[in-house]
């Protein structure tokens, strides 16, 4: 399969979610460094394999792609693809490595995780080395519930992993003050905020907000609020105790026939239909 890059910071529609589950688990191994570390050509015909350099260089080919796997960095690949890796002999990595069965909830999900790149930078603020290391611990001694927090650990480092693969390439001006904003708009996201509005807040000229703002969320700031405002409406829906007309006023919009509207073309369903699933 070709893999295309994958578009930074783009908000997801509904059939480009990453939606899985985690199955069995077959292994969590952590290696030291050694310098004559080697697997092989192989592949493993059950298992999703993800692994993370703590320190060193390893040599990796997956399918027909060489690259090299530094400190810092995640490799992610499914069963089936062919792969052969060597430590770096003057650098040689230390690693931890898991087999899981990644089970995505439809093809849509499957397509999205076969696209993703084979490595990435991993964030260091979200101490990814801890997570593998407390999933090497409960994999050890195996106590009661170890199972359910593995695979907790796994669906956050499966989370992680399409963060990083998702965000922007190069840091965005402002970000901070963007951020600021996206967390306002979604914990008041029954209000309706002009672009002017916020851009004050960012304390940035409307054109160069509105320009930022898209680049960190993917969508202009009307879509923006709309997407939260449908989402919500989405539960309430789901939830059996709004109609459609409740639902509508409950996250903002007065016509019931505009949001009817803007739900079908954001959903693809009309809301009546959706509630009653």
């Amino acid at each position: 399969m070709t893999r295309h890059p994958i578009q930074p910071a783009q908000m997801l529609e509904p059939s480009d979610r990453y939606d899985a589950s985690i199955g069995n688990i077959g292994f969590v191994r952590h290696r030291d460094a050694s310098p004559k570390w080697a697997l092989a050509r192989r592949h493993d015909p059950k298992f999703h394999i993800m692994a993370y350099a703590v320190r060193g260089k390893a040599h990796y080919q997956l399918n027909d792609q060489h690259f090299t796997v530094e400190q810092g960095q995640f490799v992610q690949f499914g069963c089936n693809v062919m792969r052969a890796v060597h430590a770096d002999p003057k650098q040689p990595w230390s690693f931890y490595s898991v087999g899981f069965e990644l089970q995505p909830h439809d093809d849509n999900a499957a397509r999205r995780f076969g696209e993703l790149p084979f490595h990435a930078q991993s964030d260091e603020a979200m101490n990814v080395p801890a997570r593998f290391a407390e999933l090497e611990q409960l994999w050890l001694a195996r106590e009661p519930g170890y199972m359910l927090r593995c695979r907790a650990i796994l669906m956050t480092l499966m989370h992680l992993f399409v963060r990083c693969c998702t965000q922007p390439t190069q840091p965005i001006p402002h970000a901070q003050r963007i951020t600021k904003i996206v967390r306002l708009l979604q914990q008041h996201y029954t209000r309706s905020y002009s672009v002017d509005q916020l851009s004050e807040m960012a304390d940035l000229s409307a054109s160069r907000f509105s320009v930022l703002f898209k680049q960190l969320t993917g969508y202009s700031v009307v879509r923006y609020q709309n997407w939260l405002r449908i989402n919500k409406a989405k539960d309430l829906l789901l939830s059996g105790e709004y109609s459609v007309t409740e639902a509508a006023r409950a996250v903002g919009f007065d016509d019931v026939y505009y949001f009817s509207r803007l739900f079908r073309k954001m959903t693809g369903e009309n809301a009546s239909a959706y509630r009653n699933r």
